[in-house]
Formats: C-alpha cells, sequence, structure tokens
C-alpha cells in the first residue's frame, strides 16, 4: 500500500480508539483481491488497539502461504492474526467450518479486550457473517458414504442427473464433485433438497455492531496487480507449494485444488499443458475472479464507508 493510500484511509475514516467498543464492535475490511486490504487493515489496528481475523476461503490453508498472499511475518508488524493457515488441504473446509472457527477465536479475543478486524474478500464468508447460514441439518456419516457410495457406483454424469432429477435449481450452479455429493446427502438425511434449505430463514450471523469497509480500485489497476503479484509468487516458490500437493496425490475436487493458481499449476505438473500456458489461465482466471467478487459485492455488501485506493 502506498502512503497516499494510508493518508486517504485516516482522512475518510474516524480511527480514534474512543469511536470503537471492544466488547460490542466488529469491523469488517472487504474488497477485491489484490486491493491492500491486509496493510489497511494493520494500519486500522494498529491505532484501535485490534487484531486481524481472516476470511479469506484461501488463506486458511497451511499448504499454500505464497499462492494465499499470506502475510509474510515481517507484514504482521506485531499484530496478532487469526485464522491464517491453519487448515490442512486435504480437508474440505466449508464456511459453515469457517464461522464456526471465527465464533470461537471471537471469545478468545473479546479476553484481549481487543477490538476485531475481520478482513477478506470471500463473499460467502463475509456473507455467513453478516447473515448467518441455512439450517441445514447435520449429516450423518451414514448418509455421506451412502452419498459416496453412488456416486462412485453409477458415475459422475449419472449422478449430475440425480440431483437434477432431486434439485434442477441447483444443479444449475452447483454441479461439482463435492457440492453434488453435499446435496445428495443433504437429501438422504432431510428428504428435503438444497434450494429448500436455502429458502429457508438463515441463523448463526455474527452478533455484533459491524462497521463495514468497502477497498475499492480501478478493474485495470488491480488487473496489473494480479498478474504482477502472480509472477512474484512464482518467483517465491509458489510452484513448489503446488509440487507437494501433487505428489500428496491430492483429490482435485477438494477446495484447494481449485483455487487460484493451483488448478492450472497442477494440470502442468499433469504433462497436460505447458508451464506458459498454466501460468496465463491462472492469470486469466484471476481476473475472471475479480469481476465476480465486484458483481458480488455490488450486489450483496452494503458498506459504511468506501475507501477508494
Amino acid at each position: 500500500m502506498n502512503m497516499s493510500s494510508t493518508i486517504n484511509f485516516e482522512k475518510i475514516v474516524d480511527i480514534s480508539l474512543d469511536n470503537f467498543c471492544w466488547q460490542k464492535d466488529a469491523i469488517i475490511i472487504a474488497g477485491p483481491t489484490c486491493v491492500g486490504k491486509s496493510a489497511i487493515a494493520i494500519s486500522l489496528a494498529k491505532k484501535i488497539n485490534g487484531v486481524i481475523l481472516n476470511a479469506d476461503s484461501v488463506q486458511v490453508y497451511k499448504d499454500l502461504k505464497i499462492l494465499s498472499a499470506r502475510p509474510s511475518e515481517e507484514e504482521l508488524q506485531g499484530i496478532p492474526h487469526f485464522l491464517y493457515g491453519y487448515v490442512d488441504g486435504s480437508n474440505n473446509y466449508s464456511v459453515a467450518d469457517w464461522l464456526l472457527d471465527l465464533k470461537k477465536t471471537l471469545k478468545k479475543v473479546k479476553l484481549s479486550k481487543k477490538i476485531p478486524i475481520i478482513v477478506g474478500g470471500s463473499g460467502l464468508y463475509i456473507n455467513a457473517v453478516l447473515n448467518g447460514l441455512s439450517k441445514i441439518p447435520d449429516i450423518s456419516e451414514e448418509n455421506k458414504n451412502l452419498s459416496l457410495a453412488t456416486f462412485n457406483e453409477i458415475g459422475l454424469e449419472k449422478f449430475k442427473q440425480l440431483n437434477s432429477q432431486i434439485d434442477p435449481e441447483f444443479i444449475k450452479i452447483s454441479n461439482d464433485k463435492q457440492r453434488l455429493l453435499r446435496a445428495y446427502s443433504v437429501f438422504l438425511q432431510t428428504k428435503k433438497n438444497m434450494t429448500f434449505w436455502h429458502k429457508q430463514p438463515r441463523e448463526g450471523k455474527l452478533e455484533k455492531n459491524i462497521i463495514s469497509i468497502f477497498i475499492n480500485s480501478e478493474r485495470r489497476l488491480i488487473y496489473k496487480n494480479c498478474d504482477f503479484r502472480f509472477d512474484k509468487m512464482l518467483e517465491k516458490g509458489a510452484l513448489a507449494e503446488v509440487e507437494s500437493l501433487w505428489e500428496s496425490k491430492i483429490d482435485r475436487s477438494l477446495p484447494i485444488s481449485k483455487s487460484l493458481g493451483v488448478k492450472w499449476l497442477l494440470q502442468y505438473l499433469d504433462k497436460s499443458i505447458s508451464y506458459k500456458d498454466a501460468v496465463n489461465l491462472s492469470k486469466r482466471d484471476t481476473r475472471r475472479f475479480v469481476k465476480r467478487q465486484f458483481t458480488w459485492f455490488n450486489n450483496n455488501f452494503i458498506p459504511n464507508v468506501i475507501i477508494n485506493i
């Protein structure tokens, strides 16, 4: 983050400690990837006795320190950071898991009398904080195993057809293996489809006074920054991170395998595509992701403050 960003931030937001209450308040700093959210969060945390909690769905993975752009020890600047790099990539980690971890962590933060600053660009995570989640009952291991056994027996395409008969609306937007398995196991457990559950009142939102800040920038500049950052990630050893996943024979349907950069670098290691293509496709997908982020925030996020960098 350059100095002008810091000055603009301090002019726009009243950052006096007196304006925040560690018992009641939480701050969300959200925005598209590669816009400088972490640097602004650290600047704010220093001034209001804050701590930072991750709301990025990739930075939770301990396997991807470089490719997730997890802040380095130097960048942390002595500010406590939570929910970074603690999930094994072999786990099918969900937003429900993260929300549970967030609430557990907030209890610890409250004991320290510090103000929580939740930082990230994952719309699902931000939405869970603000609105909670659909109250789908816990699924038994028996039904999870039955769903997987059915998938293995009939294959992906027929499994898609099976789910389409149960929930044609859901299948239009969620048709990868993990979501299909989840949808079918929910139906086995509840005899209701995912669309039904998503229409039910949500529960579990964060019961705090939330001050939301959106960090914005010109999309052209973000694209340029994303390309530059990905090149730097590769220089720092991002390919080696993905190679570790490849050597472990990571399940390609897991969330980590579909993370930005990981998907195409895995295919390069498979010898399916060239290194140049892997890099270009990763950059292309990042630009597409930024576009989806803007769409989500424009339609679903009403911040108290917008900061233009």
